[in-house]
């Protein structure tokens, strides 16, 4: 019997060759999709999921008024351990910037963390040379990842005991970690001991600044639950507030945040890098379920319409005794064949597009079919498909009258139509949902990228100086050697990038109301600042060589003004205090944007100091004069530096790079609609086939009785056409929702224009229109002799 429902299968497949390709195509597109989509999805899920222990490891985070910070107060590490028995083990890390030296290469490595002895011990980052227990215990150790051994010394083996150089101190390796999984929220090159910043910082408050990523490890006997995370949290509130009693420190609330949670649930200051979001994870599921809820109705649609090609099968099938049960599970059977076709078709399409798909995503996803749990889960997936594909046409078509599929009288003119039209606007609402969120998405990126940000961002280079020797001497020195050579635009020194700026600092003011806080940003620049960056002075002046005192001088943004409840023309001459410095407003500039849209500006406090560990040298280059300007620097980089590793970047870029996520969202949102799309039509295409079929001898007669050919055209794809028009009404409500939604998460952000309804419904109508108009212009120009000849 199974051998003859094959037989019957190919038999079938064969025959109809146009359909079964359009169905198989649109199946195995939506499969691949689909696949590589809930592997992106996967790979955001199981981030930190590798450390033994996950689901009772916490991250500590701190709220300052509306600010949510990642780091904490240094202090909060020991006394957990000391105070809290639910506490079984904590741990610290600092992030840092250094110059590493190997005798005459250096490098300037962005990505070191220094770390407690017992870092290693709770994250699972496994030692390929070194003891777990003692790398981290010795002042001035290190310990590197193989790539970054291999990138000093050509190999793992050969790094242990070498030596290293970060500014004088020469640092000797004493481990050398496995490369950092791609799914740890913390990625680094060089662990250094902790002991070694507590040394050179000699942090006097350990409670009062915020400068710390603190980790937290229950204990067997904590269950981690919500009661005992609240009652952590009480605790830890209570134990600083008891700290800062009768110091200036901040009030502040602290939190934990589950380490499974960090990658996807992070909106905070100072956060690690490479961040996810858990909202693009929802967006991405539902795409991928909508993909391959599209291809399921071109399958059902395809196969309802063609029943009519095997109701004589089925009568005959019925005659001699076959059951019902039989005949659906024969054509359950034919489904469940075609979607295994499909899904070796889409693993080959999966295989060709991962690499083109890692590159856009930048991922590292693999799929790797001997694993049994990934190889199942695709399995259930396509079997799923075959079961939704095949179940409504398979009882739809068993359920034929036999004697009247015999005498040809049965009649499908409307049966089964009333669901393929409700399933071809559903997946054309499907598709016009994602085309309109594309628009939007990119109108967005693109406001982002053009938006006035309060400073001229095109061609600013930027140069990071070596912290060696007497910093101010050296950047002095860089900038006479500049202002000697011919060509250069305007150019300033700051300690911080406006793109880079972390720390805050409580703000007050002289008549400050008693309970008022206000958390500030601050920068410090040299009097070239303003005019490199082509910022606009509101009020007062800005800093200049011609006037003294400027240590106690500073100049505000708006936003700070409006803190303290000042106009421009009322702010100058007021006193005011950051980090212990206490001086006057001298000017108030234009509020610039330094951090993403997705959060309001902040109070900005700039002061005319250039001082600290790091510089930074900015170029306003001359339009295509950038590999000159270039040139010219590193020469007289080279001339006060030395052997300094010398690198550059670009403010602009910095800014684009912000929204790296989000751009990232636009263009596989491009993709995946564009994709929708191309499946939908598939199905109308192979319905659209179907109809002129079996209205071809009603073609016939019309032509003889003297219809144009544009009259047939329009005839036959009418009816398709307004099954669009119907999706359309469906979808703009929709879609106009959730890219509603979406937007809420940006504090400066595009109007949903009409037009876009209006591009993406035309937009729409025209596929649908050009999809159809190769079976309808081909029917309309037969020759109706050819279809009447047997009437």
């Amino acid at each position: 019997m199974f051998r003859n429902y094959f037989q019957t299968a190919f038999r079938n497949m064969r025959r109809n060759k146009l359909f079964t390709g359009v169905n198989i195509f649109g199946l195995a597109t939506g499969l691949a999709c689909s696949i590589i989509l809930f592997l992106w999805v996967q790979d955001e899920l199981s981030y930190d999921k590798f450390n033994p222990g996950a689901e009772r490891m916490f991250r500590l985070t701190a709220q300052v008024k509306d600010i949510d910070a990642a780091a904490v107060p240094s202090a909060f590490a020991s006394a957990m351990k000391r105070e809290m028995p639910a506490v079984s083990n904590t741990t610290r890390i600092i992030p840092e910037q250094l110059i590493v030296t190997i005798g005459t290469r250096k490098f300037d490595e962005k990505h070191i963390y220094y770390a407690d002895s017992n870092f290693l011990r709770m994250f699972n980052y496994p030692l390929l040379r070194g003891n777990t227990g003692t790398v981290l215990t010795s002042p001035n150790s290190v310990v590197l990842t193989e790539a970054t051994a291999i990138k000093y010394f050509g190999s793992a083996e050969q790094a242990m005991d070498k030596s290293i150089y970060l500014d004088s101190s020469a640092l000797q390796v004493t481990g050398v970690l496995k490369n950092i999984p791609t799914n740890s929220h913390l990625q680094f090159d060089l662990l250094l001991p902790i002991k070694d910043w507590d040394a050179q910082v000699q942090q006097p408050q350990p409670w009062r600044y915020f400068d710390c990523y603190t980790y937290l490890q229950l204990a067997d006997a904590a269950k981690p639950g919500a009661s005992t995370i609240r009652s952590l949290e009480k605790r830890l509130n209570l134990m600083r507030d008891k700290a800062i009693v009768n110091t200036a420190a901040v009030p502040a609330k602290v939190s934990l945040q589950p380490l499974t949670d960090i990658h996807l649930y992070s909106h905070f200051r100072n956060d690690v890098d490479g961040q996810g979001n858990i909202q693009y994870v929802r967006i991405f599921i539902l795409v991928a379920l909508f993909i391959i809820f599209i291809a399921c109705i071109n399958f059902m649609n395809l196969a309802t319409a063609l029943s009519g090609t095997r109701a004589k099968e089925v009568g005959l099938r019925k005659t001699i005794g076959a059951l019902r049960s039989q005949l659906t599970l024969q054509f359950i059977g034919e489904s469940m064949m075609l979607s295994f076709i499909a899904l070796a078709m889409a693993l080959l399409l999966v295989y060709a597009a991962l690499p083109f798909f890692n590159t856009l995503a930048s991922k590292s996803i693999t799929l790797n079919l001997f694993d049994i749990r990934l190889a199942g889960k695709i399995l259930i997936i396509t079997v799923i498909v075959g079961l939704l594909a095949g179940a409504y046409p398979a009882f739809y078509v068993s359920s034929f009258n036999a004697i009247k599929a015999l005498k040809g009288n049965l009649s499908l003119a409307g049966k089964g139509s009333f669901l393929r039209d409700g399933l071809v606007v559903l997946q054309f609402a499907v598709s016009v949902v994602l085309m309109i969120s594309t628009v939007i998405i990119y109108r967005q990126l693109r406001f982002i990228h053009n938006r006035d940000i309060g400073f001229n961002k095109e061609n600013l280079l930027y140069v990071p100086l070596p912290a060696t020797g007497n910093l101010k001497d050296n950047a002095d020195a860089l900038k006479s050697s500049l202002s000697r050579s011919s060509g250069l635009g305007d150019y300033t020194v700051i300690t911080d990038l406006p793109t880079d700026l972390k720390a805050l600092a409580p703000l007050t003011w002289r008549g400050m109301e008693q309970g008022t806080l206000v958390m500030s940003q601050w920068m410090n620049v040299d009097e070239n600042f303003i005019k490199t960056f082509d910022i606009k002075v509101l009020a007062g002046r800005f800093y200049s060589r011609d006037f003294s005192g400027s240590d106690s001088e500073f100049v505000v943004n708006e936003t700070a003004l409006k803190a303290m409840q000042l106009t421009p023309s009322t702010a100058i001459g007021k006193m005011i205090s950051i980090r212990g410095h206490e001086g006057s407003i001298i000017g108030v500039v234009k509020d610039f944007n330094v951090r993403p849209i997705h959060r309001p500006i902040e109070p900005l406090i700039i002061r005319h100091k250039v001082n600290g560990e790091k510089q930074f040298l900015v170029i306003r280059t001359k339009p295509g004069a950038v590999p000159n300007t270039l040139a010219t620097l590193e020469a007289s980089f080279l001339r006060v530096f030395g052997n300094n590793p010398f690198s550059y970047g670009f403010i602009d870029q910095d800014l684009d790079h912000l929204y790296t996520s989000e751009a990232r969202m636009g263009m596989l949102f491009n993709i995946f609609s564009v994709l929708s799309i191309v499946i939908s039509c598939l199905g109308l295409f192979g319905l659209a086939t179907f109809a002129t079929q079996r209205r071809r001898k009603e073609i016939g007669v019309r032509k003889v009785l003297g219809a144009g050919e544009a009259v047939i055209v329009a005839l036959l794809a009418r009816e398709f056409l307004q099954l669009v028009a119907i999706a359309l009404l469906i979808a703009f409500p929709i879609a106009w929702y959730v890219m509603n939604q979406w937007l809420q998460g940006f504090v400066y952000k595009v109007n949903i224009s009409g037009w876009v309804f209006v591009a993406a419904g035309l937009a729409a109508l025209l596929v649908a229109f050009i999809t159809v108009s190769y079976q309808t212009i081909k029917a309309a120009l037969a020759n109706p002799v050819r279809s009447l000849r047997s009437e």
